[in-house]
């Protein structure tokens, strides 16, 4: 039973690899297949189709994005605010975009369920920056902060340049801590 566990496990782990370095249409179950030398069968016994295989991609994704922001130690907002970028700036790191984001631009391609899923994980981000928020009376601008990130790290992967990234966020968590400190 282990090696069916790891088998699917890395079928996942290398699809959200693809779909986040080369989107859903860059890459085929031949080329999963090939990277974890099985056979394209193998992999369809796990996800009968792209569309399943994405869905597990997503809810893993998912999972481990707000596991990762409930682990935060971060006390002040400011921290928080840096803590909750760096989860966005990670993929960025990796040569990656955020998967929701990524799944969002292929809106038509998809089904409602993920893209149910998708406006699921970004509506969860923003109840996350809203409750940050609320102490400052200023949980409408969650939704503004949140587009800024959004837009930062398409602009960074498109120019390969991560410090522009930086450079927005630390503006747009500055500019947000004096206007919610008024």
């Amino acid at each position: 039973m282990e090696i069916l566990i790891n088998t699917k496990e890395k079928i996942v782990n290398l699809g959200l690899e693809l779909i986040q370095t080369r989107g859903i249409n860059g890459f085929s179950f031949a080329d999963i297949a090939k990277v974890i030398d099985i056979k394209k069968a193998s992999i369809h016994y796990y996800f009968p189709s792209k569309t399943d295989l994405i869905e597990a991609v997503l809810e893993k994704y998912s999972t481990n994005f707000f596991e990762a922001l409930e682990q935060s130690t971060a006390s002040t907002l400011k921290a928080k605010l840096e803590y909750y970028t760096s989860l966005y700036r990670m993929n960025l790191m990796e040569g990656r975009i955020c998967l929701c984001s990524d799944l969002a631009m292929d809106t038509y391609n998809l089904n409602d369920s993920i893209n149910n899923k998708v406006g699921d994980f970004f509506q969860k981000n923003i109840s996350w920056l809203e409750k940050q928020f609320t102490e400052y009376k200023s949980s409408q601008k969650a939704s503004e902060f949140f587009a800024g990130i959004q837009g930062a790290q398409l602009i960074s992967r498109n120019q390969k340049r991560i410090d522009y990234f930086d450079e927005v966020i630390t503006k747009s968590i500055d500019d947000l801590l004096l206007s919610v400190e008024k």
